[in-house]
């Protein structure tokens, strides 16, 4: 179980297989604790037990779950130009993610962990 996020990533076509590694290279940057595994079902980093971020690809974009709802950040997506639900972040073809938004959110769960 030590592999979930590379194994996943590596089954994974171009230009997702990019695409996503980058956004776990970020967030794994950003938190050098975090370990892969599997949270909700999902390939994920796991930081002290708990889910910290998801990447998936799926038909129509690549989701991102921050694990946590996204209320707080809504107005910063939406200024990225990006689509979400309360709970994930759609990059369509050609999107990325912004660093700091990133950040935003990978810190603010770990602040969540930390205080759990």
């Amino acid at each position: 179980m030590a592999n979930e996020v590379s194994e996943y990533i590596a089954e994974l076509p171009e230009p997702e297989r990019s695409r996503i590694r980058e956004i776990y290279d970020r967030a794994r940057a950003l938190v050098p604790d975090a370990v892969e595994g599997v949270s909700y079902g999902m390939p994920s980093l796991i930081y002290r037990g708990k889910g910290l971020v998801s990447v998936m690809n799926t038909k129509k974009h690549i989701g991102v779950y921050p694990y946590g709802n996204l209320a707080d950040l809504a107005d910063d997506v939406a200024a990225a130009g990006l689509g979400s639900t309360k709970g994930s972040i759609h990059l369509r073809a050609g999107e990325r993610l912004p660093d700091d938004l990133l950040e935003r959110f990978v810190r603010r769960r770990v602040a969540q962990i930390d205080g759990a």
